[in-house]
Formats: C-alpha cells, structure tokens, sequence
C-alpha cells in the first residue's frame, strides 16, 4: 500500500533580503488569482435585452414573451404562470442568452435531476465540483488571507495580505495584476521593513517595534482587570446590568480606567518611533481593548493605511507572542511546483464529507460519555487511591519502615548480616548502596522473597544509657583572665604581656562552657570599656557569639559599646565588624562634636524653658486683674485666658479675647445686670 508523503514548504523571511530577492525574480501573480477582465456592454444591448424581457402580449399584455405561453384566460391563471418553476427557469436561461423551454423539456430534465439527486445526493455536488476545479480554485484563493505569486523557476509563494495592502483597498486582479507585483517588490527597500506590533487583550498590553529582524523598541504591561474564572472584563460585566458592589469589582475598574491610561501614555511616548513605521500591526479584540489603542489621546488612526489587524489569532500579549507574530506575519511559504501548492490550497480550505461526519461522531460520543456537570472549585479534588508499602521493621531506628518498588531485592537479608556484625549504617540509603555494590561484584543472583508482607524483624531493646559529659578543661591563664575581669581591677595588662601570640588569641577567645561567654564577653557585660579595648588589640574576637546568640557589642550596655565603635575607627580592617553587629565607625573628633550639639541643645531648651516660664508669669499676673485694670492695662491680652490676642480680636463693650469660645465663656461668667 503506498502512503501519502505530504511536502512541507519552504520558509523564508521577509528580513533575511538575500534569499527574498531571489524570489522577486521574475514575479508574477498566481493564476489562481487572476480574474477575466469585464465586457463592456453598450447602452443598446441593455436596452433590448430588457425589451425581450418585457411582457409583449397579444391582447393587452396577458400573454408570456418569454415562455411563449397566451393569451391567458384570466388574471389568476397568469399570476400562476409568473409563480411557476418553469417561468423562473426560462428567465435565467434568458438573461444568460439561452433560447426558453418548453412545458415537456423543462419536465424531462427535470425527472433526469430527481434521478441523479435520488441515487447519491452527495455525489452529484461533488461531480458539480470537480467539473471545474479552476473555479474551486480560484474561490479559494480570494477567500484565502495570503497572496500569491509565481517567479521564473516556477516556484509560488505565500505573503500575508495584510502587509500588501489595507482592507479598504481594492487591488485589481484583472490582467496581469501590476498593483500586487509592485507592493510585493517594495517589500525588499530598506525603509519598508520597520514595523510595529501592538497586542492588547484582557489587561495584557505587549508592543514592539522591528527594524528588519532587530528589536528597536518594546514594552509589555499587565493590570488586574479580569475576574479569574469569569471570562470577561469588569467593564463588560457591568454592561450586563446588576452591576457587582465588591471591592474586587472595585479595584478592577480602576485598574481598567488606569490600564487605558497606561497603554496610551506609552503609545504617545512611542508617536516619533510609529511615523516611521511601514506597518502598524495590531491585535485587539472588543471595544474596551480597541479603545485602549485607537482614544482620544492615542496617536493611532484607524483610517491610517499603515494600520492593519493580524489576519489570524494569537496568544496572551507578552513579549515572546509579539517576536512570534512578527515572525509569523514576516515569514513566506515557499512551494516548488504549482501542483504541490494547488493540492496544499485545496486541502487547507476544504474538508471531506467522511472527514467531517467522523469529527461529529467523535464529539457525539464525548458528550455522551462526558455529561456537563458543574465544579464546585472550593471541593478539593480526591486523590487516586494507591497502594500502600509493607512495613517492616528496621535495625537503624527500631522503627517502622517500608518497602516499595525501589528497594532491592534481599536488602533484609543484607540489613540482618550487618546488624549481627555490629555494623550500624547511617541511613537507608547507604544500607542500599552497600547492597549495590556486593551485587555487582557477585556474579550469582540472590533469590526473590515473594512474601514479605507480615515480615518483621525484632531487635532487643537496650536500656538508654545517658551520655557522659566530656570535662572541657581550662587553662590556669584564661581562668586567671576571667577572674581578673570580674574583679575590680581596670586593666588587663600585666598578664597579657606574659602570653606568647598564639597562647594569648586563644585565651582570648576560649567560651566558657556554662554560658558560652569570651572574655570579650566578660568585659563588655561588666561595662569595662578599657578592658575591652585591650582584648580586642590582643586578638578578642567580636564576632563569637554566647549561647544566647549574642556577640560582645549586643551584650554591652550603651557606654561599652563606644569602646567597640572606636576601636573600629582606629583599626578597620582587623575584624569583620559587618558580622559582629557593630554599626559603625566613631572617632573622637565626631564623639567631641556629638558632645558640643548635645551641649548646645540643653542650653537652647533651658532658654526656652526660661522664655515659657517669664510667659506663663506675665499671664498670670494679667489675670489675676480686674476687668477695669484689664481694660487700662498696657499689655493686649485675652480677658479670659490671658493669651497675646490676634491682629484682630473679637470683642464685645470694651473686652477683647483670642477666640468666639473665650468671649462665650466670659459672659457666662458674669453676673447678670452685667451681661449683655
């Protein structure tokens, strides 16, 4: 039996100009494509041809010019023959230049149609069908998204309509199709190759701009505006009426409302890059994505001929879709004979009837295996039962363990032979490993254990003896050190100097086992900043840490600390003082400055302090008055609270106050005869 081998075409880039300008060689338009050009008909023929068609009766019109049929008896009888499929018939023939009819011929073709049609209905359409294969393709070819053309090696080639020409336009393909040719040849120039792609859909915003096959420019944007599960925008939702209230449905508006604005901010930055744009290529499905394009502030023109959908469909917008797009809109397909591309043509744009009846059957039959049932997404999907290991029990922790289909065969036999020899692994998986490893050195299989289900291996158990703690000993040096330091003493000196280097960094850095503590430790907890500086000239350490997890810095109190911080300043790179939670360097110039700022805010505060106290005196003084002394007094002050009254105060008779609250409560406090 011989197999079809389908041939895939060739493929070749617009950008990649050496291999495209060997296809523009000799460039022509598919036959395909080529339509017979239109007859021009006089007005004299029109004329008599609607003439013939008139009704030309004998007696007064009531007979049929074009059956030949009168005079009729009556009106109904001739409205019945206008209705009649014979009458019908005969006009088609008639407009088409063919002689009428007669009652007995058009009968007799009629019987031979019902014959042809009652043995396979099928088949006669399709016989209609491949009586003229050119017409099937040609329909194809108009109806198809690409063009096509031929060059003088016979090959044809496929370009994508949308980069030859707008929709609006009409490119004639009478004759031999010069318009095409000539948008296809431009294709090659240089300036021809930079386009832009822009993709909005369901608040994803990718758009780039392509030099050739470079990316010149290209931004991608994402806002939440979809509901998850939903299917559409918020906005569209609430076209819908019963707008929801929730704040989810909230923030999505706004984020639609901000998305919009995005999109057309980045648009408008890109206005210089998109006037030198060949194409403006752009996918954006529904109102609200258009609108994000083509608004009122948008540079983009929907009536501009650059601007031009993608003629297929494409995935979410992000970066990665806009390169495959261009790829896609900027790629050929090339064929090597007229025969391989007229087969691929008719097969891509058709689909057979057995085809088709057997994809219904199919789907016929997932619905009826399948029902629809509805989710429930807050029901947590079951798990596939499995089946369960066989436990057994294990020597390394006399607890349960399991076999599955990755244990070896006989690894228990292996497991007891080293727990009677002593030998104790660390894990499972070094007991697998030695098991591994005798096997390839034997060149005899260890029989299987078909049942291991219910075996268990005991072990006695052995009375937990406690752990003996090791004596950690201390030397008399480090002992003699960290008494020093708990003492009153207030330098360390004297047995410093006994110590060799390497004896002295390790008294300086032994912990004590009870707290963890150093004597670094030691000295900063006991606030001996002198201390402090000495161990850490001798090789203390500042970033061990007790068992408190605490370096010596943290475990100082604020005064000690700038021991640690100077000794940093003067030595920098001894320690790693990152790692011993020191925040920095202090010197004594900026600890004398630090002095004098805090010196000059006390004086600052006690004159101010001053300043208040005078006040409060002089107010108190004021309203210890009467309202006549008030009245004569020099000072203008509020006759209530006391207080330096505004530049213009409030007033009633001869009082003045600072505020509407202060002049209420005055004269509520007066006796009445002297109220107002």
């Amino acid at each position: 039996m011989s197999s079809k081998v389908e041939v895939k075409p060739k493929t070749v880039r617009i950008y990649e100009l050496d291999q495209f300008e060997k296809l523009l060689k000799g460039i022509k338009v598919a036959a395909c494509m080529i339509t017979e050009s239109h007859q021009v008909v006089d007005e004299a023929s029109v004329l008599k041809r609607l003439r013939a068609l008139t009704l030309n009766g004998a007696s007064d019109g009531n007979a049929c010019s074009c059956c030949g049929v009168g005079p009729f008896a009556s009106r109904a009888q001739q409205t019945a023959h206008y209705k009649n499929h014979w009458h019908t018939y005969n006009l088609k023939r008639k407009l088409f230049g063919k002689s009428p009819l007669s009652l007995g011929q058009f009968n007799s073709r009629r019987c031979e149609d019902e014959n042809d049609s009652s043995v396979s209905g099928s088949d006669s359409e399709t016989d209609e069908k491949s009586k003229n294969p050119e017409s099937d393709l040609f329909a194809a070819a108009t109806r198809h998204c690409k063009a096509f053309f031929t060059n003088h090696k016979g090959q044809v080639f496929c370009i994508y309509r949308c980069i030859l020409h707008h929709k609006k336009e009409q490119l004639s393909t009478d004759g031999e199709g010069v318009a095409w040719v000539e948008r296809c040849q431009r294709l090659a120039l240089p300036g021809f190759q930079r386009w832009a792609v822009l993709m909005v859909s369901g608040g994803h915003f990718a758009g780039a701009i392509f030099a050739g096959s470079a990316v010149v420019l290209h931004k991608t944007m994402h806002s939440y505006v979809t509901r998850r599960g939903q299917g559409q925008g918020q906005l569209n939702r609430d076209q819908h009426g019963n707008a929801p209230r929730s704040a989810g449905a909230s923030l999505r508006r706004y984020n639609q409302a901000q998305f919009l604005e995005h999109v057309q901010d980045i648009i408008s930055g890109w206005t210089e890059d998109l006037v030198g744009c060949s194409l403006i290529l752009y996918r954006a499905v529904g109102s609200l994505n258009q609108g994000a394009l083509f608004g009122k502030n948008s540079p983009l023109n929907r009536d501009d001929v650059r601007v031009r959908a993608l003629p297929f469909p494409t995935r979410k917008p992000t970066y990665k879709e806009v390169q495959r797009v261009h790829e896609t809109v900027a790629s050929l397909e090339v064929y090597d004979t007229m025969e391989l591309f007229q087969k691929a043509l008719i097969a891509s744009t058709s689909k057979g009837p057995a085809k088709v009846s057997q994809e219904a059957n199919v789907e016929r039959s997932k619905k009826h295996r399948s029902p629809h049932k509805p989710i429930d997404r807050a029901k947590s999907r079951e798990r596939a039962p499995r089946e369960l290991p066989t436990q057994v029990m294990s020597s390394e922790d006399e607890g349960p363990s399991f076999i599955d289909s990755e244990t070896p065969i006989g690894w228990i036999k292996t497991l007891s032979e080293q727990s009677s020899n002593g030998v104790i692994t660390n894990s499972r998986k070094d007991l697998l490993n030695d098991h591994v490893l005798k096997s390839d050195h034997s060149d005899q299989s260890e029989p299987e254990v078909p049942e291991v289900k219910g075996l268990r291996k005991k072990k006695k158990k052995k009375e937990d003896k406690p752990a003996k703690k090791i004596a950690v000993r201390i030397p008399d040096n480090v002992k003699k050190i960290w008494k020093i330091i708990s003492s009153s003493d207030t330098t360390l000196e004297p047995i410093l100097e006994e110590l060799e280097n390497d004896q002295l960094v390790v008294a300086c850095n032994m912990a004590d086992p009870k707290d963890g503590n150093t004597a670094l430790h030691k000295a900063a907890i006991a606030d001996k900043p002198d201390m402090v500086t000495q161990l850490l000239s001798a090789g203390g350490d500042p970033c061990l840490k007790n068992h408190q997890l605490q370096t010596p810095y943290a475990a100082a109190p604020p005064a000690t600390r700038l021991a640690f911080r100077m000794f940093q300043a003067q030595y920098p790179d001894k320690y790693n003082y990152n790692k011993s939670q020191i925040p920095g360097p202090v010197t004594p110039e900026q600890l004398e400055q630090e002095r004098e700022r805090k010196a000059q805010q006390k004086k600052a505060k006690r004159q101010r302090d001053k300043e208040k106290q005078a006040e409060k005196n002089k107010t108190n003084k004021f309203l210890s008055m009467s309202d006549t002394q008030k009245v004569k007094a020099v000072e203008f002050r509020c006759f209530f609270c006391g207080t330096q009254l505004p530049r213009e105060p409030f007033e009633y008779d001869s009082y003045q106050f600072c505020s509407i609250k202060c002049l209420q409560n005055h004269r509520n406090l007066r006796p009445l005869h002297k109220s107002a």
